[in-house]
């Protein structure tokens, strides 16, 4: 089973995507922000980090992306978001890969098997 930090501001969205990705035998543990994302990192061992690109506060998801990378190099990570440039951004913060929200569940089911099979 996977353990999945899934990191969105939006209280629907997150509760949607965690449904779908505990149906698909994921355990998943949702946080509104950066900061709380940090301190479960800290207390928690995770294999993916789910993230919004837009998030509240002082740190976007390509930020917190790139502390992971130095901090828990082992987690895996996808940026997601609405944003037209999101591959773009996921690319320049060296997150594992990218997720356009509009791409259905299907797709993001298919990245987190291929990074954390």
């Amino acid at each position: 089973m996977n353990n999945i930090l899934l990191v969105e501001d939006d209280p629907e969205q997150a509760s949607l995507f965690a449904q779908v990705l505990q149906m698909s035998g994921s355990a998943v543990e949702t946080v509104a922000d950066a900061s709380e994302a940090q301190a479960r990192m800290t207390a928690e061992p995770f294999a993916l980090l789910l993230v919004d690109w837009d998030l509240p506060g002082e740190m976007k998801g390509d930020a917190l992306i790139l502390w992971t990378k130095i901090h828990h190099s082992g987690i895996k990570t996808i940026l997601f978001s609405n944003h037209p440039q999101v591959d773009d951004i996921a690319a320049a913060c060296g997150a594992d890969a990218s997720f356009r929200k509009t791409e259905g569940i299907i797709r993001l089911r298919q990245l987190i098997t291929a990074l954390v099979p």
